[in-house]
């Protein structure tokens, strides 16, 4: 994914990557007017490319280049059950407030 500031912009960036046969599209940034609701035809642009061509289209646009966070299932796990031993130990006090003492 590249950002342009412009339509423009994004129009090099995407003829750069079809001229070295990547399968390029630009689309609107929608995280600006998404929370709003707002839409509109000018702003920054995004420039998106399949997933399998991600890395050269980073090397050719001089993208950094970041590491996806390494998935740690133990952690995960770890923390499902804590929530959910923290949930259960705290039903009785939610119960006392809600309902008074029995």
């Amino acid at each position: 994914m590249h950002f342009a500031v412009n339509h423009m912009d994004a129009e090099v960036a995407a003829s750069a990557l079809r001229a070295t046969g990547l399968h390029p599209r630009i689309a609107l940034d929608s995280s600006i007017g998404g929370l709003t609701g707002i839409t509109t035809s000018v702003g920054r642009r995004v420039v998106l490319v399949p997933a399998e061509e991600r890395r050269r289209a980073q090397e050719i646009l001089e993208e950094p280049v970041r590491e996806e966070p390494e998935d740690n299932p133990v952690l995960r796990l770890v923390i499902i059950v804590a929530l959910i031993v923290g949930l259960l130990l705290a039903t009785p006090f939610v119960a006392q407030v809600c309902f008074g003492p029995l």
